[in-house]
C-alpha cells in the first residue's frame, strides 16, 4: 500500500483566537478549526469540483453554518459542523483526497511519526 505523506499544516486564526489545521488538495486549502472542529464547507465542496451554484445551494441550507466574509482567503466561506462536512466529503468521494483533515487527532499529523512517538507515546 502507498504511504500517505502528511500534508497537514497549522495556522493561527488570530481574529477567531483559534488554531486551524489545513490540508492543500487539488490546489485548494481546506481548513478545520481546532476549537470547535468546524470545516470550511465552501473550500471542501470546491475540492469536489462542483459548480458554484450547486455548492452554494447545498451550503445555504446547512444547519449551524457560520459565514466568514473577512480575513485570509482560505478562511473565507461557509463553515459547517464537522459531522456534516464528513458526510459531504463521503458523498462526493473526496474523503481520501482530504486526508488527514478528518482524523480524530489531527495534531499527530503535524510531526513526523517518530517524533510524535518519542514525545507523546510509549518509548
Amino acid at each position: 500500500p502507498r504511504m500517505h505523506r502528511p500534508r497537514l499544516t497549522a495556522t493561527l486564526w488570530e481574529d477567531e483566537s483559534t488554531l486551524c489545521y489545513q490540508v492543500d488538495t487539488r490546489g485548494i486549502c481546506v481548513a478545520r478549526r481546532q476549537d470547535n472542529n468546524m470545516i470550511n464547507g465552501t473550500k471542501l465542496l470546491n475540492v469536489a469540483g462542483m459548480s458554484r451554484g450547486k455548492r452554494d445551494g447545498i451550503l445555504k441550507n446547512e444547519r449551524g453554518r457560520v459565514v466568514v466574509k473577512v480575513g485570509a482567503m482560505h478562511l473565507k466561506g461557509v463553515w459547517i459542523p464537522f459531522a456534516r462536512a464528513k458526510t459531504l466529503a463521503t458523498q462526493f468521494n473526496i474523503l481520501d483526497a482530504l486526508y488527514p483533515i478528518f482524523a480524530d487527532d489531527p495534531v499527530s499529523f503535524l510531526y513526523p511519526s517518530h517524533f510524535y512517538q518519542l514525545h507523546n507515546g510509549p518509548v
